[in-house]
């Protein structure tokens, strides 16, 4: 027995955000748009998405203050502002960090919660209709009902998580990608990828997402060592198509052990989220060869690599980084992993010795 849901009414190519004026307009008369300081402005994602508001008569207000993994104390000056103003829904334009900010920032708008129960709900009221127009071929937050934020009273990230936060609409328009420098196409394609392992890994792992997953890992074989340099449309296109489908894939099945263990070399050690799932992925992979043996061989087949030792090669030289973990940090971080729901929804028997034990492999 299973279950699937995926609410989101997705647009997808190349022009797609002028397309959603009569969804738009359903949506309420104000919107709240939610970007970063500039990439938003830089590569037109914004200027489209005012378009569009504007040619249906809309009004609406900009917050973009929104940092890269954006704290519990920013979505609350974002919903403060969206409350004042009004708004009927939120649009997140970006990469996770907006997208992910405008989802708690419309449940904020709804409901007056303190920090505890944000992370854990329940929650009284629906959050604002959320819009998602992502500008980066990464986190799938476009099509999830996840929001992950940074959470500095308990020292680490967390997740907001329920089926109201899916986005009622969501535009993907690889063009917006083009300009993205190097080191983000490579960080946040790592971060999807991570997002189809995990999810085809994961003990929630149903016979849909399992086809959603090794679709998106198809398309990442195509083009993994293609990441560096100038890409082309077609390339851009294909990695924004597995990046949501690898959304897809994880907001049925979830994440496994690499994002719980990565998310404390983000918050600790100043590494970007894909990064920091790049240094975990062959360990994690080395596992699941134990575990789950023909998942992990077809995982390869689409990939194209001969198994973990292989693909451990192509991330050195993707991500090159290094990490240094003292004693203490290691222990610390395990101890914090251990109390994660990761754990449990890893399909392998995770111990904490099994948690030190990479964290000291990757470390230098």
């Amino acid at each position: 027995m299973f279950t699937y849901e995926m609410p989101t009414k997705l647009y997808f190519g190349k022009g797609c955000v002028a397309q959603s004026v009569a969804d738009m307009a359903a949506l309420g008369k104000k919107a709240l748009i939610v970007t970063g300081r500039s990439s938003a402005k830089r590569n037109g994602s914004q200027d489209a998405v005012v378009a569009v508001l504007e040619s249906a008569g809309l009004g609406w207000v900009l917050f973009d203050e929104v940092e890269a993994n954006p704290s519990v104390e920013i979505v609350r000056n974002g919903a403060e502002l969206g409350r004042k103003e009004q708004v009927d829904f939120v649009i997140g334009i970006g990469g996770g960090s907006p997208m992910d900010a405008a989802k708690v920032i419309a449940l904020l708008c709804t409901n007056d919660l303190d920090d505890e129960i944000l992370f854990t709900g329940p929650y009284g009221a629906p959050p604002l209709p959320i819009v998602t127009v992502p500008t980066t071929s990464g986190t799938g937050s476009e099509v999830t009902k996840i929001s992950i934020l940074t959470n500095h009273k308990a020292g680490t990230k967390q997740g907001v998580k329920s089926p109201m936060l899916y986005p009622k609409l969501s535009l993907a328009d690889p063009s917006f990608t083009m300009g993205v420098p190097e080191h983000v196409t490579i960080d946040t394609a790592i971060d999807a990828l991570s997002h189809a392992i995990e999810g085809y890994m994961a003990k929630d792992a149903t016979p849909v997402s399992d086809v959603w997953a090794e679709e998106a890992l198809r398309f990442f074989g195509l083009h993994l060592t293609q990441l560096r340099g100038t890409l082309s449309y077609a390339v851009r296109e294909d990695l924004m198509y597995a990046s949501t489908l690898a959304g897809i894939v994880i907001s049925q099945a979830g994440t496994t052990l690499v994002h719980g263990m990565g998310y404390c070399l983000t918050y600790y050690k100043g590494f970007s989220h894909g990064r920091a799932n790049g240094l975990l992925l062959p360990q994690y992979m080395k596992l699941m060869e134990e575990s789950m043996a023909d998942k992990a061989q077809r995982v390869w087949e689409l990939l194209g690599f001969a198994g973990s030792d292989d693909f451990e090669a192509f991330m050195k030289d993707l991500m090159p980084d290094t990490v240094t973990l003292s004693e203490e940090e290691i222990e610390k971080f395990t101890t914090m992993v251990m109390k994660t729901a990761s754990v449990k929804a890893t399909s392998y028997d995770v111990t904490a010795g099994v948690v030190a034990r990479i964290y000291a492999h990757i470390s230098k």
